[in-house]
């Protein structure tokens, strides 16, 4: 009925859950064990973001080449499209006409400048100590491109690189990993 109280009847049966001391100390173990387990999972898949940091620098002979004022540039795109483009670039290696060879090359390292800079992110230049970075990169895969000439040779690296998020992922450009296959040339 609208607008009256219920009593409790207090002869009515009464239930009561009796439960052991260790079913209780299980169900507390149980409870902290799923409260730890939330609280690690809430650290997990940070998607804020990273830094791709690094240094440039080539070991010659007798000295240290610090690659100061290079410019380094974070690029976009999955491997597969990346090495699929390039590979289409592939310069002929040999042949009779030496300068028709130049002329390929020089037009094969200026389409792969194109090719990169249309999935370049973003570009800085190595500082005077030849350190580099790029902060708040969004998780995902990366290349670091970097081209260069030193003593009329030619250094270029293309490293693979991947961000998780809040994680700094270091990358150096040295004469240890230089991207000795920049065509992706076959054979």
């Amino acid at each position: 009925m609208p607008g009256s109280c219920r009593t409790v009847d207090e002869d009515a049966p009464r239930f009561h859950l009796i439960v052991s001391t260790d079913t209780m100390r299980s169900i507390t173990r149980l409870s902290l064990a799923m409260i730890g387990i939330v609280i690690a999972l809430a650290g997990c898949g940070d998607d804020g973001p990273g830094v791709v940091a690094g240094d440039a620098f080539l070991v010659q002979l007798e000295s240290e080449v610090n690659l100061a004022g290079m410019p380094v540039h974070l690029v976009t795109g999955g491997e597969l499209q990346i090495d699929s483009a390039l590979a289409k670039l592939c310069p002929p290696r040999q042949g009779a006409d030496s300068a028709a060879i130049a002329a390929a090359h020089a037009r094969a390292w200026q389409e792969r400048g194109r090719i990169l800079q249309a999935r370049r992110t973003r570009s800085t230049s190595a500082s005077a100590q030849a350190r580099f970075a790029f902060d708040s990169v969004p998780p995902g895969e990366y290349r670091v491109w970097a081209d260069t000439t030193v003593v009329g040779e030619r250094w270029t690296w293309l490293a693979e690189v991947r961000v998780r998020g809040g994680d700094t992922a270091r990358v150096d450009l040295t004469s240890a990993n230089p991207d000795e296959n920049p065509f992706r040339c076959r054979g």
